[in-house]
């Protein structure tokens, strides 16, 4: 029969080994030491107590600085692109995407502009935007492939390294600052997502640019003739702009002008048939000038650049028939079945990029040929005529050149207004979309806080936990020393 408890447990003892100068060797029973932490279970139920509530309040304590600094404080939206090239990381055009672009400073000036926020600093705004790319599944499901290869060979770490992702969808973040409420934050959020909508569709729509040109022309600051050069580039470069798009969607038609670009495209010939071509007569037969020394050397000018563009362009296309007259295609041969051969040239893109520009380049050399041939006869004329042009003359021309230049302008007008359509309802309508809008999480949303808590009130009770058991391990060290002293 046992004498104490001590006694009960000699068979199944679990000791911890102790060497210290004062007790040579001392074996402290586990079980003892569980049984000194019983004794102050009550207490400890307190002080567990407490430790709950004070890793609570260092939460929330955390949490309240959070907010106030708007570490994780901030609203949050997700955008998506969706255009051929971006599951490869390029932008419409074929270059390198950029999301990045979204913090432009002109996109948040222009966001803060639009919400009459001019009392906030846009670049303490963009220092505050987070943009994360979210992985697509087939690199996740690639990398989790190999990860589990990888448990049973370690090189298969490096193809990891290997699985490349560009991200089609981002989430967005804005970080709360002093000074704005959460209101705020979300609006100035969603006005720079809508601000990035109409960056992205002026970068890659490309609509400014007729818009602009015209602008810059003001025949009144030119010479007849120069204005007329002018203007004939002008309608040019709006009819090659048109031809584009007209091939990218020649079904498409506009809601808001009603015209398709086959429409524009055949009023822009118009234009440069009838309007255009009737003024440049009517200049070229009056030899119209208000300076015939200043028409002289524009003319002689224009004879050195057709020269010298001619001369560069022959050399370009010496050097293409060149490499076209010593370039061989691949053959490939063809055994039959009666041991016969045959020998065809396989299709070769680059030695047909090589034709078609021996064709673009001679198509250019003929067009400037033409040019320099008319100059040349303008040229003559102007230094063998002695007319001299009268008011009425003048007036019909200015009257004309104003007509052409205001038809100019508005079919550009047009067709910036058609082709900013065409590109948000039709090539680019889901190119960019804000898929959730922005939304305000205080503190980083409940599960934030949640955490924030969780793992204060964890280390308090762990700190707790640890005390406790030393607290019974230097009650059973006294006890052992009172038994034997």
């Amino acid at each position: 029969m046992y004498l104490n408890d001590r006694d009960r447990r000699n068979d199944a003892m679990i000791y911890l080994h102790m060497d210290n100068d004062e007790i040579d060797e001392d074996q402290v029973d586990v079980f003892n030491i569980v049984s000194q932490m019983t004794k102050k279970k009550m207490l400890y139920k307190y002080i567990f107590a407490i430790a709950i509530c004070v890793g609570v309040l260092i939460g929330l304590a955390i949490i309240g600085v959070d907010y106030v600094t708007g570490k994780n404080t901030y609203a949050r939206a997700v955008i998506s692109f969706q255009y051929e090239g971006i599951e490869n990381g390029l932008d419409p055009n074929g270059a390198a995407f950029d999301i990045n672009k979204m913090k432009a400073p002109v996109v948040i000036e222009e966001a803060l502009a639009s919400l009459n926020y001019t009392e906030y600093d846009a670049e303490k705004i963009r220092g505050n935007i987070v943009i994360e790319g979210v992985i697509p599944e087939d690199a996740v499901e690639r990398i989790t492939v190999i990860k589990e290869m990888a448990l049973e060979d370690m090189s298969s770490y490096e193809k990891i390294l290997d699985v490349s992702y560009y991200p089609s969808q981002y989430i967005v973040y804005l970080y709360k600052d002093f000074g704005l409420s959460g209101e705020e934050v979300s609006q100035i959020l969603n006005a720079v997502l809508e601000s990035y909508r109409t960056y992205f569709l002026d970068t890659y729509a490309n609509t400014e640019v007729l818009t602009i040109t015209a602008n810059l022309i003001d025949y009144k600051d030119y010479d007849y003739a120069e204005a007329l050069d002018m203007l004939e580039t002008q309608i040019e470069l709006m009819q090659d702009y048109v031809s584009e798009r007209r091939d990218q969607s020649p079904e498409f038609r506009s809601s808001v002008t009603g015209l398709s670009f086959s429409d524009i495209a055949k009023s822009l010939d118009t234009v440069e048939g009838i309007d255009i071509a009737n003024l440049n007569s009517y200049i070229e037969s009056h030899m119209l000038t208000r300076d015939r020394e200043r028409q002289i050397e524009y003319y002689e000018y224009k004879i050195k650049k057709y020269t010298m563009d001619i001369a560069e362009f022959q050399v370009q296309l010496s050097n293409v028939q060149s490499v076209i007259d010593t370039y061989q295609k691949d053959p490939i041969v063809i055994v039959s079945a009666q041991e016969t051969t045959q020998q065809i040239e396989q299709t070769n893109e680059y030695y047909d990029d090589l034709l078609q520009q021996r064709l673009d380049l001679s198509k250019k050399i003929a067009s400037l040929n033409t040019d320099l041939n008319e100059t040349y006869t303008l040229l003559n004329s102007a230094n063998s005529t002695n007319r001299k042009n009268v008011q009425d003359e003048y007036d019909y021309a200015d009257e004309k050149m104003a007509a052409a230049a205001d038809t100019i302008a508005k079919w550009a007008d047009i067709t910036e207004q058609t082709t900013q359509e065409y590109y948000t309802t039709t090539l680019f309508s889901n190119a960019y979309k804000v898929s959730v809008p922005a939304q305000y999480s205080a503190a980083g949303g409940i599960m934030s806080v949640a955490k924030k808590i969780g793992i204060c009130v964890a280390v308090m009770v762990f700190a707790v936990i640890v005390v406790w058991c030393m607290d019974g391990l230097f009650c059973e060290i006294r006890e052992m020393r009172k038994n034997k002293y």
